[in-house]
């Protein structure tokens, strides 16, 4: 009941608003033509001017309805495209001969006068009928275009949603399986790893459904991580950062960076007894971000390097089409000196750091 009455309601307002929209118009042409009467040297008929446009204008207010009706019913942009224009010329041809005489017989019962019925006339308001339709038919494509920008937007909201709840229960269950490893010949170790495991976690709930963050904040979170890591590896593993000081506030999306130091620590460590080294590059270079992350590892497979990446690449990857479309690029490489290199570069935004 109460939806009906807002409907009612919205109803009334719109219909309202297009008769004073003729009685505008209507108003116009009677103070044009009455002034153009006195730019001639002759006297202005105010009241003749105003029943004469009003009698003509309102009855288009009263057909307007009619008309949009058709024009939503039978819409020219669709198929079949010509069964609708027949069909609205011919309801023009219909329309426009019945507010001619309609307009004529409330001119003559309000003012006793009848008018001429010109050729011009009827031209007139057929050209009336086609300006309602096709601005019925704008307002259409509008509102579709509103609703279709909004049902993308919601659509990559979900879809960024889902591939952050995926990535972050990938991350879990590896450093669980790690510390499963550890708990049975080095429980230290494996309880150090848990405490750190928890403080990264609970960093990583504090950012709640937020999609970016600073990278000042996303270099805090890789540090956590990277505390598991160190603790699992001993000294085996050595990570270098190259943070230009004017990017900490650039804006970067949640966790970009973990799935690809994982990456890194995997291809560049791998069973190396020496362990390896990671250095992580962050600079702005004009009105982009870039972020570069190398190895000195054995390099990547083929398979990878084709696209073929493992979850978490795959999906930061699929993050980042959505996050930025075309404005973005990621490569992965294998350097010819050895090792591997993933570089990635987004539209660079500053923001404020999180709490």
């Amino acid at each position: 009941m109460v939806y009906n009455r807002v409907a009612m309601r919205d109803r009334l307002l719109r219909w309202l608003a297009i008769w004073a929209g003729w009685t505008a118009l209507a108003i116009f042409f009677a103070v044009s033509a009455s002034l153009t009467y006195r730019s001639t040297g002759r006297p202005a008929n105010w009241l003749l001017s105003f029943e004469r446009t009003l009698s003509e204008w309102w009855v288009w207010a009263a057909l307007t309805p009619l008309v949009v009706r058709l024009a939503r019913r039978y819409p020219v942009d669709r198929s079949p495209r010509t069964r609708h224009v027949l069909i609205h010329v011919g309801a023009g041809l219909v329309i426009a001969v019945a507010s001619t005489l309609a307009q004529r017989a409330l001119f003559a019962w309000l003012t006793g006068f009848w008018t001429y019925l010109l050729v011009s006339t009827l031209a007139l308001q057929c050209f009336v009928y086609a300006a309602i339709v096709a601005a019925t038919h704008g307002v259409e494509y509008y509102r579709r275009s509103r609703e279709r920008e909004q049902l993308e937007a919601r659509l990559a909201e979900t879809r960024l949603q889902l591939l952050s709840v995926q990535l972050q229960p990938h991350f879990l269950f590896n450093t669980l399986n790690t510390i499963a490893e550890l708990v049975h010949h080095d429980a230290g170790k494996a309880d150090r790893m848990i405490t750190g495991l928890s403080d990264l976690l609970r960093r990583a709930l504090d950012l709640e459904a937020r999609q970016e963050i600073a990278l000042e904040d996303e270099m805090e979170l890789l540090s956590r991580y990277l505390d598991i890591q160190k603790t699992r590896f001993d000294d085996r593993l050595s990570v270098t950062t190259r943070i230009d000081q004017n990017v900490n506030e650039a804006q970067v999306p949640v966790l970009l960076l973990q799935p690809i130091v994982e990456n890194a620590i995997r291809h560049g460590m791998g069973a190396r007894a020496s362990g390896g080294r990671i250095t992580i590059e962050a600079k702005q270079v004009g009105s982009s971000l870039v972020i570069i992350v190398t190895d000195d590892g054995p390099g990547i497979a083929d398979e990878a390097l084709a696209g073929r990446q493992r979850l978490g690449l795959r999906n930061t990857r699929e993050r980042l089409e959505t996050l930025y479309g075309s404005a973005h690029a990621f490569d992965l490489t294998n350097l010819p000196t050895g090792g591997a290199q993933i570089a990635v570069e987004i539209p660079y935004r500053r923001g404020n750091r999180s709490e």
